[in-house]
């Protein structure tokens, strides 16, 4: 495979050294798939009508106000993650689990007095729910001669001034050049050159040059892998009452918290370095990203009972005007058969923002069933496009609307025994997507609950399953001349939450 070398100037497609937040970081940080108790996520959190759940206050503040005593609940989870990857015909695969907390909360439940008319009781809560979880990681390696990241970093590098990139106590590349950082790396570890003739058209070491034509050398053994961590979690302060036992609202202050942390490395190695007029023998680079940040918003809900068998839900969040801070480091370094290596580390850049996520509303539906049991579907929706970043070129012209359909159902088979099952449907957020890039998730559930002493104990276990079998496709580096390997990626992730509660 083989690229030109012409001496006009390529288009800058790397990106340069500034940091410009996109439709990326709205979506990643605005997404919801929250997590709740075991037993809202049994019932795939179809609790915007049935209420009565420390999981379900988040989706309807209302659900506190259905409490006829007060709660306190625990809920640990173990979350797994494995990828499957086929990249350049080679196998691999990586896992990843992780312990944590889903849900930790305290409802109180008031009586007023009155039992039929007015104001019946007043409800109390301070519940902490996890809104989503970013573990994930996965690893690829595979052998190639028909194509190298640092020849497409080549590519995208032309048309940079060769001296505005040189790293001295004169000139410091990464804040005041054009030229992405990893460029700036590259240049200065000697694995891109310039071509003859030129300041500002590049050459990479992997890459020979005959006449005009440049190629790979040779094999290359190529590695990566990726490491993402980091949850966001909603601390919610609610108030909840019940009107003559028809008509329940409430209404939360959420306060979230955001970490995020990323890593991911990318090698190439040549099998011969003979093949390589530069001498190249190996090269490695490593991108480190961290981002923490912190939100405030607004839910409130209503649930109407018009008959005993009937409930009918509906909430409304504003947006999450949220503030992010985030760091992140490069680190590249290369090695030639003449002794020659050399690793460079980037400075620590940091960057702050705000975000305000878009509006959520939500309707739900629950049948009562007498002592066997409940059935219960929810609707929402979400228009990311609305989504406002101090950069917001792009927001409109990615993203869309996400409508989530959520249904659940328990069955009491015994007075203190039940069992739970749940689903929930994502539509993707992207404006362009295809059906095949929505999100499905199943869950089942068992509860327990029996007397102790003057309370009720109860734990409820559920499992949660992504149902999503397809392959996803994935690139390295970017397209240029030189076509990038295209590799596949299986995804399996599950999740198991125990939760432990007090009745009084």
């Amino acid at each position: 495979m083989f690229r030109k070398f012409t001496l006009c100037a390529a288009l800058l497609l790397f990106g340069a050294a500034a940091i410009a937040q996109n439709a990326y970081d709205a979506l990643r940080f605005s997404e919801q798939y929250q997590e709740g108790t075991a037993r809202s996520v049994a019932m795939g959190n179809a609790f915007t009508a049935l209420g009565g759940d420390m999981g379900g206050i988040t989706i309807n503040p209302a659900s506190s106000a259905v409490y006829r005593y007060s709660e306190v609940v625990i809920t640990p989870s173990l979350q797994g993650i494995s990828n499957s990857v086929n990249y350049l015909g080679n196998a691999s695969s990586h896992n990843n689990t992780k312990f944590g907390i889903s849900n930790l909360g305290f409802v109180g439940s008031y009586n007023t007095g009155r039992r039929d008319a007015g104001l019946v009781n007043w409800s109390f809560g301070l519940v902490v729910n996890k809104m989503n979880n970013f573990t994930n990681g996965m690893r690829a390696r595979g052998t190639t001669n028909a194509s190298s990241w640092l020849s497409a970093l080549a590519a995208q590098t032309n048309g940079n001034n060769a001296a505005s990139m040189d790293l001295n106590d004169s000139n410091d590349p990464f804040f005041y050049s054009n030229a992405s950082w990893n460029s700036i790396l590259a240049w200065n570890n000697t694995l891109l050159d310039t071509l003859p003739g030129t300041r500002d058209q590049y050459i990479a070491a992997t890459e020979n040059l005959d006449g005009y034509d440049i190629s790979v050398g040779g094999d290359l053994d190529q590695t990566y892998r990726n490491k993402a961590l980091g949850n966001v979690t909603e601390a919610t302060i609610n108030f909840g009452g019940n009107f003559s036992n028809k008509l329940f609202v409430g209404v939360n202050l959420g306060i979230r918290s955001i970490t995020y942390k990323y890593d991911e490395k990318y090698g190439e190695t040549a099998l011969n370095s003979n093949n390589f007029n530069s001498g190249f023998e190996s090269f490695s680079t490593a991108y480190s990203y961290r981002a923490t940040g912190s939100g405030i918003n607004l839910k409130a809900g209503v649930i109407y009972v018009p008959v005993d068998w009937l409930r009918l839900g509906a909430g409304i969040s504003t947006p999450t005007w949220t503030y992010i801070d985030e760091t992140w480091e490069n680190e590249m370094g290369g090695k030639f058969n003449d002794g020659y290596s050399q690793n460079i580390l980037s400075p620590i850049g940091t960057y702050n923002y705000s975000l305000t996520s878009p509006f959520r509303w939500n309707v739900g539906a629950a049948l009562r069933l007498g002592v066997l049991g409940v059935v219960s579907a929810d609707f929402e929706s979400v228009d990311y496009s609305k989504a406002i970043l101090d950069d917001n070129e792009d927001i409109q012209d990615l993203l869309g609307t996400q409508n989530i359909v959520r249904v659940g159902a328990e069955v009491n088979v015994t007075p203190v025994f039940a069992v739970r099952a749940g689903y929930q449907h994502y539509s993707s957020p992207y404006s362009d997507a295809k059906a095949s890039d929505n999100k499905n998730i199943g869950s089942f559930g068992i509860g327990y609950i029996t007397e102790c002493g003057a309370s009720d104990f109860f734990v409820d276990l559920t499992w949660q399953q992504l149902l999503n079998k397809g392959k996803e496709n994935f690139s390295l580096y970017a397209d240029t001349e030189i076509p990038a390997p295209v590799g596949t990626n299986k995804v399996n992730n599950w999740k198991v939450l125990l939760s432990l509660g007090f009745r009084f």
